[in-house]
């Protein structure tokens, strides 16, 4: 047998295996509006960014909003998250609403009790793992940056601190980012916390200068991680066909794409040499596995006619 057809073998044996790979969950919480126009607008928001989150984390994307977003449910909910998840899985949790600053403590406002930024410490801090992904949409939401801020986490807010208190802009642009092709800035048909950061950013400033008006909120983000953190994918990816090794083949390239993002987001457990060979091995893979379709394919195509 030939070194290529024993390379294929290889290959398609192991599109045939299962692979473990890190889990993304997702929380979306809609705080209170308090008129109808930011119900419905923090409604659209979260409607848009559970839906673009399904294509990353299919069947793990949970909605608190109205009565339900209440502070013992997502504590519990949490609680529920934690002791499920594993060393390796990452959360991105999305807090849309008003929020509020007295000088000591950010409150996210919902009904009954707010969470507060002590909350959300406490929260990110039982989760396992690392590298996960909060952002706040609200306005004073710059506030909780002090205490939540740490080298395991990515933050993002509509404001850099908690004197900025307006209603916010920010979170339209970041949940029409999710599903932006002009956000895709590197065109790998997935948008990350940066790419959909930078949009919202500009959004922001666009709007203010379009208004003619001085910008009353300043988006921050903090950590590292953010190129590589990916919250949506444009375009669904292919994972079945009438071809069953085809089928086989898809799957694996899916799970390829996802030990990639997963390894993106490890970088610094690696040295730099290991982490480019490890890199480069999984790029390779999924070259050869996209060359192995093509030829199924070709195959398929030329046995029809």
């Amino acid at each position: 047998m030939s070194l290529l057809k024993k390379s294929l073998l290889v290959l398609l044996t192991a599109a045939w295996l299962p692979a473990a790979h890190a889990e993304l969950y997702v929380v979306v919480v809609q705080g209170l509006g308090g008129m109808d126009e930011f119900d419905s607008r923090f409604t659209s928001q979260r409607e848009k960014i559970a839906a673009a989150s399904e294509s990353m984390a299919p069947g793990n994307v949970i909605t608190f909003s109205g009565g339900e977003a209440t502070r013992d449910a997502l504590l519990a909910h949490f609680d529920m998250l934690a002791a499920d998840m594993s060393e390796n899985d990452r959360v991105a949790i999305y807090l849309i609403g008003h929020g509020s600053y007295d000088g000591e403590q950010f409150k996210f406002n919902i009904p009954g009790p707010d969470i507060t930024d002590a909350d959300l410490a406490e929260i990110m801090g039982t989760l396992p793992g690392r590298n996960h992904f909060l952002v706040s949409t609200a306005s004073a939401s710059g506030a909780m940056l002090d205490a939540l801020e740490t080298d395991s986490r990515i933050l993002v807010t509509a404001t850099r601190n908690g004197n900025e208190k307006n209603a916010t802009e920010f979170g339209s642009y970041f949940a029409e980012a999710l599903a932006s092709s002009v956000a895709d800035i590197n065109k790998n048909n997935s948008i990350s916390i940066q790419e959909a950061f930078d949009f919202a950013e500009r959004g922001v400033a666009g709007f203010f200068e379009s208004q003619g008006k001085l910008a009353t909120e300043h988006p921050q983000i903090r950590g590292d991680g953010a190129a590589s953190f990916n919250l949506a994918r444009l375009q669904a990816v292919e994972t079945s066909d009438e071809d069953p090794r085809i089928s086989a083949l898809l799957t694996r390239r899916a799970e390829i794409d996802t030990e990639i993002e997963s390894l993106q987001l490890r970088r610094n457990e690696f040295s730099n040499a290991e982490y480019i060979e490890r890199l480069q091995s999984l790029i390779l893979e999924s070259a050869q596995v996209g060359e192995q379709i093509d030829m199924l394919r070709e195959g398929n195509q030329a046995d029809a006619d």
